[in-house]
């Protein structure tokens, strides 16, 4: 994987940008889904482009609604549902020492964090203060992209690692 600094980052998703609906980079994984792991009818379960860690996933809601609050339980339900599924398929391809689970995004747009619902599922590996959540869930100590090749195989392992419905 490719470390790109915070600076980095952003100047890359900013580039990025231009081609998200309604300029909301969650629209976008719905709009054109890459690396998709897994998916059900109300969100999708892909491979984090601008990872904190290695195998950071993310699970986009497929309408755009900014507050889980505003979901209906069934909807809430089928995203922890996804959730739950990778981080037991992480457990089994990437050996996580804990995994994270964290709804986030702002409040408002920012070139790193929309308000769009989505769930992080982030494994982690080292157990030590680089995995304390402020550590963690910041693009402050830069991101891992993945190289040619890299998301594939890595998708390829998830998915057959993916629990059973």
């Amino acid at each position: 994987m490719l470390h790109l600094s915070a600076a980095e980052a952003k100047a890359r998703a900013a580039a990025e940008s231009a081609d998200w609906p309604n300029a909301c980079a969650m629209c976008g994984v719905i709009a054109a889904p890459k690396h998709v792991v897994a998916e059900n009818a109300t969100a999708i379960c892909v491979l984090d482009r601008y990872a904190a860690r290695r195998a950071h996933l993310i699970v986009v809601y497929r309408k755009h609604v900014e507050s889980i609050a505003e979901l209906p339980w069934s909807d809430y339900e089928a995203m922890q549902r996804l959730s739950w599924e990778a981080c037991r398929a992480l457990r089994e391809v990437v050996r996580p020492v804990r995994t994270f689970v964290a709804s986030l995004g702002s409040a408002q747009k920012r070139t790193i964090s929309f308000p769009h619902t989505h769930v992080h599922v982030l494994p982690l590996y080292d157990g030590d203060e680089r995995d304390r959540p402020a550590a963690v869930l910041t693009w402050s100590n830069g991101v891992f992209v993945y190289e040619d090749g890299e998301a594939e195989d890595l998708v390829t392992r998830l998915r057959a690692a993916w629990p059973a419905p």
